[in-house]
């Protein structure tokens, strides 16, 4: 199975206007097209993640449960995964009685 959340062109647009915020460079963006959003708030909604046990992370201990950060791309043939804040590499699936 392959999941992907955005495409490489997308990912790279996205990239580019943050980091022209970040720059502060909002005056090179096309805002004057963009739609405008009345009675605006914020929501919080699910999205797409990832939980198991994780071995070999950079900051948390071998063998925690955890659930992952969006998950914007999968391919299970492969046996990777990348989330919004790093990529996995994919073990056996939750049911196959191993770890």
């Amino acid at each position: 199975m392959k999941f992907a959340y955005l495409s490489a062109e997308d990912a790279q647009r996205l990239s580019a206007d943050l980091r022209s915020v970040e720059a502060g460079l909002v005056g090179t963006l096309s805002l004057d097209t963009a739609p405008i959003l009345e009675a605006h708030q914020m929501y919080s909604r699910r999205t797409a993640c990832l939980s198991g046990y994780v071995f070999g992370h950079p900051a948390l201990g071998d063998g925690r449960e955890i659930t992952t950060s969006q998950l914007v791309y999968m391919d299970t043939e492969v046996g990777i995964a990348r989330t919004v804040n790093r990529w996995y590499r994919l073990g056996h699936p939750a049911g196959t009685g191993r770890a």
